[in-house]
């Protein structure tokens, strides 16, 4: 194996049969599947479709491994893979919906007495947040998803997403100000 600088994550390269360094898949999925996974879980928000959206990013990560080794930045290569496989879905979604909308049903939590009020408290108070932010546009969407569940830095952001990082940082500033802006005129928060 070699081991090199130019990934940030400390990942090693290792020799595929013509002797040029990549990025293993196993790597890819060890390192990165809990983050992708949530990232995933923020965008879609139903499990079901995070675990497709998950399973069709990890897909055509693995058909395009040497470019992630090239990135220098894995991580965001996947991130934005999903973005990119997300926004695709919405559009096909979007398209299907105006001709045959569907009905979802929500799941039942089982809540036990301690406590119960605080739960409700809670999941309203989340509910709220992500209502707003499923609200935004997603060039103001995806950076919030990204830094916040994701938990990836602005400039990891900005590699994933190719903007500069003024602009990453001046999106989720507008993000965070439209959030606040609509608990407070919608929910009464402060």
């Amino acid at each position: 194996m070699i081991e090199t600088s130019g990934l940030t994550s400390g990942m090693q390269l290792v020799n595929d049969a013509e002797g040029a360094a990549r990025v293993s898949e196993t790597q890819l999925v060890s390192k990165y599947s809990d983050s992708v996974y949530r990232f995933c879980l923020s965008l879609v928000f139903r499990r079901e479709d995070a675990d497709d959206l998950f399973q069709d990013t990890y897909l055509k990560a693995f058909t395009k491994i040497d470019k992630i080794a090239e990135s220098g930045n894995p991580q965001g290569f996947l991130m934005s893979i999903a973005a990119s496989l997300w926004k695709s879905q919405k559009r096909k979604y979007a398209r299907r919906n105006r001709i045959a909308p569907e009905v979802v049903l929500d799941d039942v939590q089982d809540v036990g007495e301690d406590g119960m009020e605080d739960r409700f408290l809670a999941n309203e108070e989340r509910l709220a947040v992500r209502k707003l932010v499923d609200a935004l546009p997603d060039k103001l969407k995806i950076p919030v998803v990204m830094y916040y569940t994701a938990e990836m830095s602005v400039s990891d952001i900005a590699k994933a997403l190719k903007l500069p990082l003024g602009t990453v940082k001046s999106h989720l500033h507008r993000a965070r100000e439209i959030i606040r802006k609509g608990l407070i005129s919608e929910y009464g928060y402060e």
